[in-house]
């Protein structure tokens, strides 16, 4: 189990230079990349930024609909030409940094896509250049709400370097982040969850306001109705994967922050008129 503490200082800030150094090599196609993930809570949240524990990878969102093949290199050769290597998973890239006392930290970059259009429903990824990647329920809603965010960081190379790079919304990340804690096993979803529905600037009202003229898209009643299914009572999996990524020890503690967690998250879920998710 990966907790807060397995977030080291000098592994999130790497992972943010490479994060810097990917954004600057795929500079041609910054119009059509979106950052998601466990990223956004840490760069949606400015005046909490310090109390978020970052990432220890990247995913980018592609728009596979609109990156040409019409470029002077594409994707796979950039991503080679700097030290990117290929993994098991064709949408999965890994860059190893060398660190102090002869050591490595590698940071993981997975590249995501829509679902809709391209390949069949019977197709896990899609096709872009020369590279495939991962499709991901929801991401379809991040490449018309976005934001763009400067970022800056000191690059593998050590050249301190800023960026401009859209990032996925609060409305995208949510229900993204809905699908991935409803499909698998990992307590920072619940974390991340959490952290933006407590730290949201103007609270679980403004939450509210935001996604009201959205909650009859499908995918976002979905991805909240998932939530809500991971989140419906203080011992369901959101609560208890919060407190154990947040590795509580006091048994008072716990109880709070798992009662806080349902009944924030339940709050804005509710006030939406958003019903727990059921499979069929």
């Amino acid at each position: 189990m990966v907790i807060r503490y397995d977030y080291g200082k000098k592994e999130v800030e790497t992972c943010l230079s490479v994060l810097v150094e990917l954004m600057t090599i795929l500079g041609e196609f910054r119009d059509n990349i979106v950052l998601v993930g466990g990223w956004i809570p840490y760069f949606l949240m400015e005046e909490n930024r310090h109390e978020h524990v970052g990432s220890l990878d990247i995913d980018i969102a592609l728009d596979f609909q609109k990156i040409s093949g019409d470029t002077y290199k594409t994707i796979l050769q950039i991503l080679k030409s700097r030290g990117y290597e290929k993994g098991k998973q064709p949408f999965i890239f890994y860059r190893t940094i060398p660190t102090e006392n002869n050591g490595n930290i590698t940071v993981e970059v997975d590249l995501l896509t829509g679902e809709y259009g391209g390949t069949g429903k019977s197709h896990r990824t899609q096709s872009i250049q020369d590279v495939r990647a991962r499709k991901a329920r929801g991401c379809d809603l991040v490449f018309k709400q976005n934001c763009l965010l400067k970022i800056s960081a000191n690059m593998p190379d050590g050249a301190l370097n800023e960026v401009t790079v859209k990032i996925a919304t609060v409305i995208p990340f949510l229900v993204m982040k809905g699908m991935c804690i409803w499909d698998r096993y990992k307590e920072k979803d619940a974390y991340d969850i959490y952290f933006t529905i407590l730290h949201y600037p103007g609270g679980v009202n403004e939450l509210v306001k935001i996604f009201q003229p959205f909650k009859s898209n499908k995918l976002v009643r979905e991805g909240l109705g998932k939530i809500k299914a991971k989140f419906k009572d203080i011992d369901a999996p959101g609560p208890v994967w919060l407190i154990n990524f947040e590795d509580i020890d006091d048994k008072e503690e716990k109880e709070r922050v798992k009662r806080d967690a349902y009944e924030r998250v339940n709050a804005f879920l509710d006030t939406l008129g958003i019903e727990e998710f059921k499979e069929r």
